[in-house]
Protein backbone atom coordinates (compact mmCIF):
# COMPACT_ATOMS: atom_id res chain seq x y z
CA UNK A 1 0.00 0.00 0.00
CA UNK A 2 1.04 3.48 -1.02
CA UNK A 3 1.10 6.55 1.22
CA UNK A 4 1.19 9.65 -0.79
CA UNK A 5 0.64 12.26 1.49
CA UNK A 6 3.48 10.90 3.73
CA UNK A 7 5.57 10.67 0.48
CA UNK A 8 4.85 14.49 -0.28
CA UNK A 9 5.66 15.38 3.70
CA UNK A 10 9.13 13.73 3.57
CA UNK A 11 9.48 15.58 0.60
CA UNK A 12 8.22 19.14 1.67
CA UNK A 13 11.99 21.51 2.34
CA UNK A 14 12.29 22.25 5.78
CA UNK A 15 13.02 25.56 7.80
CA UNK A 16 14.73 24.13 10.70
CA UNK A 17 15.99 26.03 13.32
CA UNK A 18 19.28 25.51 15.72
CA UNK A 19 17.97 24.03 19.13
CA UNK A 20 21.24 24.33 21.13
CA UNK A 21 22.30 26.30 24.45
CA UNK A 22 23.10 29.78 23.69
CA UNK A 23 25.39 32.15 25.74
CA UNK A 24 26.97 29.00 27.66
CA UNK A 25 30.62 28.35 27.24
CA UNK A 26 30.90 25.54 29.83
CA UNK A 27 32.94 22.04 28.47
CA UNK A 28 29.41 20.18 28.90
CA UNK A 29 27.62 22.90 26.75
CA UNK A 30 30.01 23.54 24.11
CA UNK A 31 30.05 19.61 23.40
CA UNK A 32 26.11 19.55 23.21
CA UNK A 33 25.91 22.26 20.47
CA UNK A 34 28.45 20.47 18.93
CA UNK A 35 26.56 17.01 19.13
CA UNK A 36 23.43 19.09 18.30
CA UNK A 37 24.93 20.46 15.33
CA UNK A 38 26.17 17.69 13.52
CA UNK A 39 23.04 15.98 13.81
CA UNK A 40 21.34 19.06 12.50
CA UNK A 41 23.18 18.93 9.38
CA UNK A 42 22.92 15.12 9.33
CA UNK A 43 19.24 15.04 8.74
CA UNK A 44 19.25 18.18 6.35
CA UNK A 45 18.00 17.65 2.56
CA UNK A 46 17.53 19.13 -0.48
CA UNK A 47 15.58 22.35 0.05
CA UNK A 48 15.77 22.43 3.61
CA UNK A 49 17.49 25.34 5.48
CA UNK A 50 19.01 25.30 9.02
CA UNK A 51 18.94 28.80 10.67
CA UNK A 52 21.15 29.85 13.82
CA UNK A 53 19.30 32.77 15.71
CA UNK A 54 20.81 36.10 16.84
CA UNK A 55 22.54 34.74 19.75
CA UNK A 56 26.21 33.70 20.71
CA UNK A 57 26.45 29.73 20.60
CA UNK A 58 29.75 27.65 21.90
CA UNK A 59 31.12 25.25 20.38
CA UNK A 60 34.08 22.44 19.72
CA UNK A 61 35.87 21.83 16.60
CA UNK A 62 34.90 18.76 14.58
CA UNK A 63 31.64 19.81 13.38
CA UNK A 64 31.06 17.94 9.75
CA UNK A 65 28.62 18.11 6.64
CA UNK A 66 29.37 15.38 4.43
CA UNK A 67 27.03 14.74 1.08
CA UNK A 68 24.96 17.99 1.75
CA UNK A 69 22.95 19.16 -1.56
CA UNK A 70 20.92 22.34 -1.87
CA UNK A 71 21.05 23.46 1.18
CA UNK A 72 20.98 26.83 3.10
CA UNK A 73 22.84 27.27 6.28
CA UNK A 74 22.16 30.74 7.83
CA UNK A 75 24.47 32.24 10.27
CA UNK A 76 22.57 34.80 12.01
CA UNK A 77 24.53 35.49 15.32
CA UNK A 78 27.75 34.19 16.62
CA UNK A 79 29.29 30.66 16.25
CA UNK A 80 32.54 30.92 19.19
CA UNK A 81 34.72 28.06 18.87
CA UNK A 82 36.69 26.85 22.00
CA UNK A 83 39.71 27.79 23.24
CA UNK A 84 40.51 24.89 25.38
CA UNK A 85 43.41 24.16 23.46
CA UNK A 86 44.17 20.34 25.07
CA UNK A 87 40.60 19.23 24.39
CA UNK A 88 40.40 19.76 20.48
CA UNK A 89 38.99 17.04 18.49
CA UNK A 90 41.98 14.88 16.43
CA UNK A 91 42.06 12.71 13.49
CA UNK A 92 44.84 10.74 14.58
CA UNK A 93 47.27 13.33 16.09
CA UNK A 94 46.08 16.07 13.54
CA UNK A 95 43.74 18.40 15.13
CA UNK A 96 40.37 18.65 12.77
CA UNK A 97 38.74 21.91 11.17
CA UNK A 98 36.42 24.05 13.25
CA UNK A 99 33.72 23.75 10.25
CA UNK A 100 34.41 20.92 7.55
CA UNK A 101 32.27 20.32 4.87
CA UNK A 102 33.15 17.47 1.50
CA UNK A 103 31.23 16.38 -1.04
CA UNK A 104 28.47 19.16 -0.96
CA UNK A 105 26.68 20.66 -4.00
CA UNK A 106 24.55 24.00 -4.05
CA UNK A 107 25.18 25.08 -0.64
CA UNK A 108 24.32 28.53 0.80
CA UNK A 109 26.64 29.71 3.72
CA UNK A 110 25.09 33.14 4.18
CA UNK A 111 23.52 35.58 7.41
CA UNK A 112 20.60 37.83 7.54
CA UNK A 113 23.21 40.53 8.83
CA UNK A 114 26.66 39.82 9.43
CA UNK A 115 27.18 36.55 10.91
CA UNK A 116 30.36 36.11 12.97
CA UNK A 117 32.42 32.51 13.41
CA UNK A 118 34.75 32.85 15.96
CA UNK A 119 38.06 30.93 16.08
CA UNK A 120 39.24 32.49 19.45
CA UNK A 121 42.57 31.86 17.72
CA UNK A 122 44.41 34.30 20.50
CA UNK A 123 44.60 30.77 22.34
CA UNK A 124 46.80 29.20 19.76
CA UNK A 125 48.77 32.30 18.72
CA UNK A 126 52.37 33.77 19.59
CA UNK A 127 55.48 32.70 19.76
CA UNK A 128 55.72 30.21 22.39
CA UNK A 129 52.39 28.89 21.47
CA UNK A 130 53.69 28.13 18.29
CA UNK A 131 56.23 26.38 19.66
CA UNK A 132 53.82 24.40 21.64
CA UNK A 133 51.76 23.53 18.50
CA UNK A 134 53.88 24.51 15.10
CA UNK A 135 50.85 24.19 12.67
CA UNK A 136 49.24 21.47 14.08
CA UNK A 137 46.47 24.11 14.77
CA UNK A 138 42.61 23.70 13.91
CA UNK A 139 41.23 25.95 10.21
CA UNK A 140 38.23 27.99 10.78
CA UNK A 141 36.42 26.78 7.60
CA UNK A 142 37.34 24.26 5.23
CA UNK A 143 35.85 22.87 2.18
CA UNK A 144 36.69 20.09 0.23
CA UNK A 145 35.43 18.34 -3.21
CA UNK A 146 32.38 20.54 -3.56
CA UNK A 147 30.61 22.19 -6.39
CA UNK A 148 28.30 25.39 -6.50
CA UNK A 149 29.28 26.66 -3.48
CA UNK A 150 28.03 30.62 -2.25
CA UNK A 151 29.74 31.73 0.89
CA UNK A 152 28.38 35.70 1.86
CA UNK A 153 27.36 38.03 4.64
CA UNK A 154 30.05 36.67 7.00
CA UNK A 155 33.09 37.36 9.67
CA UNK A 156 35.57 34.96 10.01
CA UNK A 157 37.62 35.72 13.05
CA UNK A 158 40.89 34.87 14.58
CA UNK A 159 40.99 31.67 13.03
CA UNK A 160 43.91 29.50 15.18
CA UNK A 161 45.22 28.63 11.71
CA UNK A 162 44.10 28.92 7.85
CA UNK A 163 41.15 31.11 7.64
CA UNK A 164 39.34 29.31 4.87
CA UNK A 165 40.70 26.49 2.68
CA UNK A 166 38.60 25.45 0.35
CA UNK A 167 40.06 23.04 -2.37
CA UNK A 168 39.14 20.27 -4.63
CA UNK A 169 36.44 22.79 -5.55
CA UNK A 170 34.27 24.10 -8.87
CA UNK A 171 32.36 26.86 -8.60
CA UNK A 172 32.98 28.67 -5.93
CA UNK A 173 31.68 32.17 -4.76
CA UNK A 174 32.81 34.16 -1.96
CA UNK A 175 31.14 38.08 -1.40
CA UNK A 176 30.42 40.13 1.87
CA UNK A 177 32.75 38.16 3.80
CA UNK A 178 35.56 39.59 5.66
CA UNK A 179 38.18 38.32 7.61
CA UNK A 180 40.31 39.67 10.61
CA UNK A 181 43.30 37.67 12.71
CA UNK A 182 44.10 40.64 15.08
CA UNK A 183 46.63 40.51 18.65
CA UNK A 184 45.80 43.96 18.99
CA UNK A 185 44.04 46.87 17.22
CA UNK A 186 47.56 48.61 16.03
CA UNK A 187 47.52 50.13 12.22
CA UNK A 188 50.32 47.56 11.06
CA UNK A 189 51.96 43.80 11.21
CA UNK A 190 54.81 44.18 13.38
CA UNK A 191 56.54 41.63 15.50
CA UNK A 192 57.43 43.41 18.42
CA UNK A 193 55.92 46.62 19.29
CA UNK A 194 57.12 46.12 22.39
CA UNK A 195 55.44 46.00 25.47
CA UNK A 196 52.51 44.24 23.46
CA UNK A 197 52.51 40.87 21.49
CA UNK A 198 52.57 42.63 17.77
CA UNK A 199 50.01 41.48 15.21
CA UNK A 200 52.38 39.00 13.22
CA UNK A 201 52.68 36.41 16.29
CA UNK A 202 49.62 35.31 14.81
CA UNK A 203 51.04 32.95 12.31
CA UNK A 204 49.82 31.02 9.29
CA UNK A 205 46.45 32.39 9.70
CA UNK A 206 45.90 32.29 6.07
CA UNK A 207 42.86 34.16 4.64
CA UNK A 208 41.38 32.82 1.52
CA UNK A 209 43.24 29.95 0.07
CA UNK A 210 41.77 28.38 -2.86
CA UNK A 211 42.50 25.34 -5.07
CA UNK A 212 40.38 23.80 -8.12
CA UNK A 213 38.26 26.03 -10.78
CA UNK A 214 35.62 28.44 -11.47
CA UNK A 215 36.31 30.52 -8.40
CA UNK A 216 35.17 34.59 -7.66
CA UNK A 217 35.65 36.04 -4.65
CA UNK A 218 34.62 40.00 -3.88
CA UNK A 219 34.05 42.54 -2.09
CA UNK A 220 36.10 41.49 0.96
CA UNK A 221 38.22 42.51 3.65
CA UNK A 222 40.66 40.83 4.95
CA UNK A 223 43.60 41.51 7.97
CA UNK A 224 45.96 38.91 8.89
CA UNK A 225 49.21 37.97 9.48
CA UNK A 226 50.00 35.58 6.49
CA UNK A 227 48.81 35.34 2.33
CA UNK A 228 45.34 37.45 2.13
CA UNK A 229 44.76 35.28 -0.77
CA UNK A 230 46.82 32.05 -1.71
CA UNK A 231 46.07 30.12 -4.70
CA UNK A 232 47.42 26.74 -4.35
CA UNK A 233 47.83 23.21 -6.01
CA UNK A 234 45.83 20.26 -4.14
CA UNK A 235 48.74 17.53 -5.11
CA UNK A 236 50.14 16.10 -7.72
CA UNK A 237 49.63 16.90 -11.37
CA UNK A 238 46.77 19.71 -10.11
CA UNK A 239 45.48 22.16 -12.52
CA UNK A 240 44.01 25.20 -10.53
CA UNK A 241 42.55 27.17 -13.15
CA UNK A 242 39.56 30.60 -13.71
CA UNK A 243 40.00 32.76 -10.67
CA UNK A 244 39.14 36.33 -10.27
CA UNK A 245 39.73 38.36 -7.37
CA UNK A 246 38.14 41.87 -6.75
CA UNK A 247 37.48 44.67 -4.53
CA UNK A 248 39.27 43.68 -1.88
CA UNK A 249 40.87 45.51 0.59
CA UNK A 250 43.92 42.76 1.94
CA UNK A 251 46.65 43.61 4.17
CA UNK A 252 49.07 40.92 5.52
CA UNK A 253 51.63 38.67 3.60
CA UNK A 254 50.21 39.42 0.04
CA UNK A 255 48.08 37.99 -2.22
CA UNK A 256 49.88 34.97 -3.84
CA UNK A 257 50.19 32.36 -5.98
CA UNK A 258 51.43 29.43 -4.43
CA UNK A 259 53.02 27.38 -3.10
CA UNK A 260 52.97 25.37 -6.34
CA UNK A 261 54.96 21.76 -6.88
CA UNK A 262 53.99 19.42 -9.68
CA UNK A 263 50.72 21.25 -10.51
CA UNK A 264 49.39 23.88 -13.16
CA UNK A 265 47.82 27.13 -12.24
CA UNK A 266 46.78 29.63 -15.01
CA UNK A 267 44.09 31.67 -15.57
CA UNK A 268 43.62 34.11 -12.27
CA UNK A 269 43.09 37.67 -11.95
CA UNK A 270 43.62 40.01 -8.73
CA UNK A 271 41.58 43.26 -9.71
CA UNK A 272 41.17 46.71 -7.67
CA UNK A 273 42.58 45.98 -4.34
CA UNK A 274 43.86 48.35 -2.02
CA UNK A 275 46.61 46.57 0.37
CA UNK A 276 46.74 49.01 3.38
CA UNK A 277 50.12 49.01 5.03
CA UNK A 278 50.32 45.22 4.07
CA UNK A 279 53.58 43.40 4.82
CA UNK A 280 53.85 41.75 1.47
CA UNK A 281 52.16 43.10 -1.76
CA UNK A 282 52.01 40.64 -5.15
CA UNK A 283 54.42 37.90 -4.80
CA UNK A 284 54.50 33.71 -6.54
CA UNK A 285 56.18 30.90 -4.53
CA UNK A 286 57.48 27.42 -5.70
CA UNK A 287 57.71 24.08 -2.71
CA UNK A 288 61.28 22.69 -3.59
CA UNK A 289 61.47 19.40 -5.87
CA UNK A 290 61.49 16.49 -4.07
CA UNK A 291 62.58 14.71 -7.69
CA UNK A 292 63.26 15.78 -10.54
CA UNK A 293 59.91 14.95 -12.36
CA UNK A 294 58.01 17.58 -10.42
CA UNK A 295 57.46 20.24 -12.30
CA UNK A 296 55.25 23.48 -11.21
CA UNK A 297 53.34 25.77 -13.69
CA UNK A 298 52.07 29.50 -13.37
CA UNK A 299 50.56 30.89 -16.54
CA UNK A 300 48.50 33.64 -17.65
CA UNK A 301 47.96 35.83 -14.37
CA UNK A 302 47.08 39.57 -14.02
CA UNK A 303 47.30 42.00 -11.58
CA UNK A 304 45.32 45.09 -12.27
CA UNK A 305 45.13 48.34 -10.61
CA UNK A 306 46.86 47.33 -7.23
CA UNK A 307 47.20 49.62 -4.76
CA UNK A 308 49.41 49.47 -1.76
CA UNK A 309 49.94 52.15 0.66
CA UNK A 310 53.19 51.69 2.92
CA UNK A 311 54.10 47.94 2.33
CA UNK A 312 56.20 46.95 4.99
CA UNK A 313 58.67 44.75 2.52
Amino acid sequence: MRFPALSLLALTPQALTFVGKPNDCSHDVVEENTNTFNAMLNKLGPGDELSFPNETYCLAGGVSGVGLNDVVIRFNGTLKFSDDTGRWPKNGDKRVPALYFEKCRNITFTSSGKGLLDGQGKAWWGLIRYAEYGENRPRLFEIYNSTNILVENLILKDSAYWTFWAHNISSLEVRYTDISARINDDDNHKLFPFPKKGDITAFNTDGFDVAGKDVYIHDCNIWNQDDCIAVKDDGKHWTTENMVFERINASGLGISIGSICNAHVRNITFRDINMHRTVKGIYMKFRPKSSPDLIGLIENITYENIYMEEPEQ
